[in-house]
Order: C-alpha cells, then sequence, then structure tokens
C-alpha cells in the first residue's frame, strides 16, 4: 500500500505518487531497462536523437532522486538533469519529447511509469534484505546474551499503514522463528502480550509520522506500521520522543558503523522502562559506567527524581 495514499487531496484530480515517499535508491548504482518494452515504445520512433538522450538521462535521474522514479517539475532542475546545465531555453526545445510518458502526481512532482515500477521492485527488495538483516542482528544478539527476543515477521517488518488503519482484530503474523509472547520480568509480571497492548490506546498518527522521521534522520529504518507491533504502545505511552530518540542516539554512538532498524529498539526500551530502577543492562551498549551515566541522564535519577526536566522524561 503507498503511503502517500492520506497524504494528498483528490481535490486536484492528480493521480497519487507512483512510489512511496521514502522510497530512497540512491545506493543503486543499477537501474533495470526492459530493452523490450523500449525498443517497441513510442518514444524510440516519434522523438529526435537530442529528445531521446534528454529523456534517458532523466530516467537515470530519477532513479536517484527521492521518491526514486520521480523528478521535480521545474525547468531550471530539469535543464541541469537532462544535460543542458542553466541553458534553459534550450532544454524548453525539447521539453515534450524528453518528458514523453511522464505524468505530474498529487505531490507536484513528476514520475515515469514503467521506472516507477522497477524502482517499486527494488525498493521491496531493499526492505526484505533490511529484514534479513534485522533477523540476523537478533538471532546474534539472542546467542551472545542468552535471551529470546522475538523476530519480527516479513509483513510486520516492511508495513507501511499507520497503527490506527489496522483492525484491532487483525491477527499478528508469526515470525521466521519465535511468536511475540509475555515475557517474565523478575517481579511476577510480564511484558504486554498483543491482547494486553491493544489496551492501551494508541498514538496519535501525527506523532509516529514524526517519530519515523527523526529515527531516517539518524538513518534508522522506521516505518509507521511497525509502531502497531505488540509492545509499541506501551513504550510510547510511557516515553517521549525526546527519550527515545536519545536512547537510539547513544546506541548509535555505541556501535559506529552499524545499521539498526526501528524493530530492534523495542525490547531496549521495554528493558529500560522495566529496569528504570535498577542497574543498567549490559544489553544496552557502551561499559558498565557508561550505561549507568547514560541511564541515569535519561531517567532523571542522577538528580534523585523519576523524570527529567524538559521534553526527554520517563513518565510514570
Amino acid at each position: 500500500m503507498n503511503k502517500n495514499i492520506s497524504t494528498f487531496p483528490r481535490s486536484n484530480h492528480l493521480p497519487l505518487p507512483l512510489t512511496p515517499g521514502d522510497c530512497d535508491l540512491r545506493d543503486f548504482s543499477f537501474m533495470p531497462l526492459d530493452v523490450l518494452r523500449l525498443r517497441d515504445s513510442d518514444i524510440s520512433a516519434i522523438v529526435s536523437g537530442d529528445e531521446f538522450r534528454a529523456a534517458v538521462l532523466l530516467w537515470c535521474a530519477s532513479w536517484h532522486q527521492i521518491p526514486a522514479a520521480s523528478i521535480p517539475d521545474d525547468d531550471v532542475v530539469l535543464a541541469q538533469l537532462a544535460g543542458y546545465g542553466r541553458v534553459v531555453r534550450e532544454w524548453t526545445k525539447l521539453r515534450a519529447g524528453a518528458l514523453h510518458g511522464w505524468i505530474k502526481c498529487a505531490d507536484g512532482r513528476l514520475y515515469h511509469p514503467i521506472v516507477a515500477e522497477k524502482a517499486n521492485e527494488a525498493w521491496q527488495a531493499k526492505r526484505a534484505q533490511r529484514w534479513k538483516t534485522e533477523c540476523a542482528r537478533i538471532k546474534k544478539h539472542n546467542q551472545r546474551h542468552g535471551e529470546d527476543l522475538p523476530f519480527p515477521a516479513l509483513e510486520e517488518f516492511l508495513a507501511d499503514v499507520p497503527r490506527d488503519t489496522v483492525p484491532p482484530s487483525r491477527p499478528c503474523p508469526q515470525g521466521p522463528a519465535l511468536q511475540e509472547t509475555g515475557r517474565e520480568t523478575g517481579t511476577g509480571k510480564s511484558l504486554p502480550t498483543q491482547a494486553q497492548g491493544d489496551a492501551v490506546p494508541p498514538p496519535p498518527v501525527a506523532r509516529i509520522g514524526e517519530l519515523c522521521r527523526r529515527l531516517r534522520q539518524l538513518g534508522i529504518a522506521a516505518a509507521p506500521g511497525l509502531f502497531a507491533k505488540p509492545g509499541w504502545a506501551e513504550v510510547l505511552q510511557r516515553l517521549d520522543d525526546e527519550f527515545i530518540v536519545a536512547v537510539v542516539a547513544q546506541k548509535l554512538r555505541a556501535h559506529p558503523g552499524e545499521h539498526f532498524s526501528a524493530a530492534y529498539f523495542l525490547p531496549v526500551l521495554s528493558e529500560l522502562i522495566r529496569n528504570s530502577g535498577k542497574p543498567a543492562n549490559p544489553s544496552f551498549g557502551g561499559t558498565h559506567a557508561e550505561r549507568q551515566r547514560v541511564l541515569d541522564q535519561l531517567t532523571g535519577r542522577a538528580d534523585g527524581a523519576r523524570t527529567v526536566d524538559g521534553q526527554a522524561r520517563l513518565v510514570g
């Protein structure tokens, strides 16, 4: 499902964007070329050589735009992308032929349907690879620390639908090896199961979108649908965004060069909630002294309080 569906009004009569808003293929140097479709297409028969050259350059440029398969509807920028630099007048002479097949969408950008088709395939493959990497990371973590953290299911990890659009009765898909279950905390209580998690009101969609944006700025693979996973509702109710972002940033500093998804931090944040009055857990990263110092700063225990002044705070 395209995440842009709820973003743009239909009153402008323009089609919805053909690729997700966060479709980023800038690390894909290869763009597939369907030679049969290109050979038999109208553009190969009706446009001039210069127009065809500019068209191919625009296809290539769109592959590394965000969203992929799109280009801005701006002649100054298009002249640059098509190889005409600042000579916008020359670009406008062949604009119609070079933009053959492109359509303007509701976000104001131009999309090429065939390039978008290939971009969506590449984007799904890229996200699936992230899921495999995340599962491998969780497996390694479990082996190293003797824990039994659950694996996210593929559909869950790649979800791009906000939580409150998912029917409450929808079953949680199974992970490749483990089911999500309650886990003992040592106090006679357990982490929320699916039923318990549903009792916690879901956070506003706007908050989820903003949190995803901030996590992606840190290099974290985060999609709104991931926060529908059991356990996230309690985390988002107990912790504010500043706290969550601070924990993520500390983890990244403790493991430079590594890549994490948002799913990785659910057990980390849940553990911080459970152990808010206990010594730092070794899985948090860094030396024991560093873990304890950061944890004290985040929870406010350094000042003998349960909350931190300002926006970053542990609630409850």
